[in-house]
């Protein structure tokens, strides 16, 4: 009975994965259709980005320098920096920037609004000297693909979407860090396929525009919970409201994410992604726990019945891979073949890691703040 149970588990995982990979390859997307709207470059409306940033001295000039490379014309561009109390010497970066960019502005966020905290407190900040209907928000890690806006705004403006997320990957040099960009792979590959499933899932807050009119609509971060995921609060309040809403999956609104150098980093960011997990719906808790159960059960059924279970196991790997392959092919990303062969064991070690940690009583840290 057990060996029936652990088998229907293990199956219905893996049936999950087969039908998120179908979903993902029907996905057409909104692929570079600007000029469908506009017929002239100076007829492209005005747009607005914003930018958090608390103690980034590191990475807020390759991200700004990023940002001046968008294809987009620089007298129809707000950027907007919301320095978050760094202690470090993020704000006298990004006033040098000030100074030879006048599209760039720094803006020191000193209120609390509301019930807004942290990220979402320096939003709701920034949204009050926006400029323009449609709004693309970034995070200071974050490099910008240059054809980043002129991918997501025909969403908004001509395909009558409230908000769009792009596509973020993880970069970096070493193997832990090549890891964690298959992980982000096929994070956000679930995240497009069960949209093209009609499933709403997520926006992803460090590569999402929505509309002005929209983001007001909720009341905005000052009049909402706080939620150390930010990004789905927006998300699910949009939605509540019954807009549509995109997740986008295409070469050009690929932006690349630092990754996290160290364990511990890494288990703090995994414990805020499971601490906002809490207000997903419901059916995100069987995705969810069908995801958490698969190695348990797949050990358990290596004891009792050891050929089947390395046979399912094998059939998940070569599922897996075959995801990974399909979104590289479509996004245009290069295939490292040894951090693929290995990912298996490091997905393992990462799962119990992060639900041990999850359950540990540490306080989770974010951005140099516990919560």
């Amino acid at each position: 009975m057990i060996e029936v149970i652990l088998i229907l588990i293990l199956w219905a995982f893996l049936c999950m994965l087969m039908v998120l990979m179908a979903a993902y390859l029907s996905l057409n997307g909104y692929a570079a259709a600007t000029k469908s709207f506009v017929s002239k470059e100076e007829d492209l409306p005005m747009v607005s980005v914003l930018v958090p940033a608390r103690n980034e001295e590191a990475l807020i000039a390759l991200c700004l320098e990023a940002l001046l490379l968008v294809d987009y014309p620089k007298a129809k561009l707000q950027i907007l920096v919301g320095n978050d109390g760094s202690s470090d010497s993020t704000e006298n970066i990004v006033a040098d920037y000030v100074t030879k960019y006048s599209h760039i502005h720094l803006i020191n966020i000193q209120e609390q609004l509301g019930t807004a905290r942290a990220k979402g407190n320096v939003l709701a900040n920034l949204m009050r000297l926006v400029q323009a209907e449609y709004v693309f928000v970034t995070d200071a890690d974050i490099q910008v693909n240059s054809n980043w806006i002129k991918q997501l705004l025909p969403n908004l403006a001509q395909h009558q979407m409230a908000m769009v997320s792009g596509t973020t990957l993880v970069k970096g040099t070493t193997l832990f860090h090549r890891w964690q960009s298959l992980e982000w792979f096929l994070g956000t590959g679930y995240i497009a396929a069960f949209d093209a499933l009609g499933i709403a899932t997520t926006a992803v807050g460090n590569n999402m525009a929505f509309t002005k009119t929209a983001y007001y609509a909720t009341g905005g971060y000052e009049n909402m919970p706080f939620s150390v995921t930010e990004d789905f609060q927006l998300y699910a309040a949009i939605r509540a409201l019954g807009l549509n809403t995109k997740n986008e999956s295409h070469p050009d609104s690929v932006n690349i994410s630092a990754a996290q150098h160290t364990i511990r980093n890494f288990l703090h960011q995994r414990k805020r992604w499971l601490i906002g997990a809490r207000d997903l719906p419901w059916y995100w808790s069987i995705i969810f726990g069908l995801q958490a159960l698969f190695f348990p059960c797949i050990i358990a059924l290596c004891v009792v019945h050891l050929e089947l279970a390395l046979k399912i196991w094998v059939f998940k790997i070569v599922l897996q891979q075959l995801f990974l392959f399909i979104m590289q092919r479509r996004l245009k990303q290069q295939t490292d073949l040894f951090a693929q062969l290995s990912f298996e064991a490091y997905s393992l070690w990462s799962a119990t890691a992060m639900v041990l940690f999850y359950l540990s009583p540490t306080k989770m840290i974010w951005k140099e703040r516990k919560y």
